[in-house]
């Protein structure tokens, strides 16, 4: 007995050591500005092979070591490449993305920009989805063309609950996504010509939902946003 215990303390040491020695690299994602956070910022740990989403402030958490090369990279955004030193994981470091500047792009007509977005951010967290089984997404065309239709299926293996709960939150943002195109503010101001803080309130109280973007040609749109605003008008 007592020589099982002899081996089992140094294993118990040497199991709290490498615990102990996680390092975190933390802070904020924020736009070149300074002022717009970033949500769902895709965090790659490019020489440990880790990967992570900042939150919906923009937080960042992922694991790493000093010589580590960490990447940040977002749709519509430049993406970084920061090494990680004993000085960065001292304290929170903040990160900065710009803007990627629009570029013409040799496409079919039967893709708008929405939809171009919709794939591109389809490609740009593939490491959530394309595990295990590999998720099927389809290019759906319903009146005025929908983005790429992330259809999750549950992996056969052992549940990766992260990886399930990213796939649910970025499920959720690319139907917000689909219906801020559908009935986004410049369509909405060419049809009531509200503006200001009374453009917010209306759309805000009469944002549709994303079933019914999916099914609604433009002229459902437009009669809908119509008839909200004879609503609204009316103070009801």
């Amino acid at each position: 007995m007592s020589y099982r215990i002899f081996l089992f303390v140094p294993l118990l040491l040497l199991l709290v050591e490498s615990g102990s020695a996680q390092r975190f690299l933390t802070g904020r994602i924020f736009s070149k500005n300074g002022v717009d956070t970033l949500i769902s910022v895709s965090i790659h740990n490019i020489t440990e092979q880790r990967y992570d989403l900042s939150d919906e402030d923009g937080s960042y958490r992922i694991q790493v070591m000093p010589g580590d090369h960490v990447a940040f990279s977002s749709v519509g955004y430049k993406a970084d490449t920061v090494t990680i030193t004993e000085a960065i994981l001292t304290t929170t470091y903040p990160i900065y993305l710009a803007v990627r500047p629009q570029t013409l792009q040799s496409v079919s007509v039967q893709y708008n920009n929405y939809q171009l977005d919709s794939m591109d951010r389809r490609k740009e967290y593939a490491w959530v989805y394309n595990n295990g089984n590999t998720p099927r997404f389809e290019h759906q065309r319903q009146g005025d063309g929908v983005g790429v239709e992330m259809n999750i299926f549950r992996n056969a293996g052992k549940p990766e609950k992260q990886r399930e709960r990213l796939q649910k939150r970025l499920q959720k943002e690319e139907q917000d996504y689909y219906v801020n195109f559908r009935y986004s503010k410049e369509y909405v101001t060419k049809i009531t010509r509200l503006q200001g803080d009374s453009l917010i309130q209306f759309m805000k109280k009469y944002r549709p939902s994303y079933d019914y973007c999916r099914k609604a040609a433009t002229v459902d749109i437009l009669v809908y946003i119509n008839d909200c605003y004879k609503l609204y008008m009316k103070g009801e």
